[in-house]
């Protein structure tokens, strides 16, 4: 497959357009999934069929069962989030290494429509996305990465966009009791420019790995 050439995103803090830093909605598209398309209903409602097609393969029926911890949870994310990723997913313009290999596949053969429904069903699963009780070392020092930046190291506070309690809001995506190594690895992509984002790739410019494993260690924790 060619590689899609890597496409800058616009700056969602001025803008109000974010490829988030944190929480796509990563599938496998080269799997068929024989069964529960007619599963009536689960807790926030009938389960669209990309879900039980697609998504739930890697994501689980309800987002928050995942075998591989590069595989973010995506119950209860904003619903506008999601929504965005799975565009940019779509049109080539979120171009990190999962996006290339799975993501692109799925979110080509999807609708507006459908977008919108697979959207609205992750964001209505309850319970949210939380702690799975693993504990990793450096909490203490992410929370403090997370709340104050580091300002010796011009790297800035995450609370900034994505709120104290790490819950985002619209296209900000909700990051408290994601996983930690999908935060690790997407600080890294930002890092490096592997995800392009014109905000994030700015504020990720000057973490250390340290330090992303710090702040993903207290993120997962919530």
């Amino acid at each position: 497959m060619t590689k899609l050439s890597h496409k800058k995103e616009s700056n969602w803090a001025r803008r109000g357009q974010t490829a988030g830093a944190w929480r796509p909605l990563a599938v496998a598209a080269l799997f068929a999934f024989a069964g529960s398309a007619g599963a009536a209903k689960v807790a926030a409602g009938h389960v669209p069929f990309r879900v039980s097609s697609d998504c739930q393969i890697c994501h689980g029926m309800h987002g928050a069962a995942t075998d591989y911890g590069v595989i973010p949870k995506l119950a209860g994310q904003h619903k506008a989030y999601i929504v965005q990723q799975l565009q940019q997913f779509r049109d080539g313009k979120r171009a990190d290494n999962n996006g290339d290999v799975y993501m692109l596949p799925v979110a080509q053969a999807l609708t507006n429509g459908q977008i919108n429904e697979v959207a609205s069903y992750f964001a209505a699963q309850r319970p949210r996305m939380q702690s799975a009780g693993v504990q990793h070392a450096g909490a203490a020092q992410g929370k403090a990465i997370f709340t104050n930046g580091v300002a010796s190291e011009q790297i800035p506070a995450c609370a900034e966009c994505h709120g104290a309690n790490a819950q985002g809001a619209g296209t900000f995506p909700d990051i408290a009791g994601q996983r930690y190594d999908y935060i690790v690895q997407q600080l890294k992509y930002f890092h490096n420019g592997t995800r392009s984002n014109q905000l994030m790739n700015q504020i990720a410019k000057n973490i250390t790995v340290p330090q992303m494993k710090a702040v993903a260690a207290y993120l997962s924790s919530l």
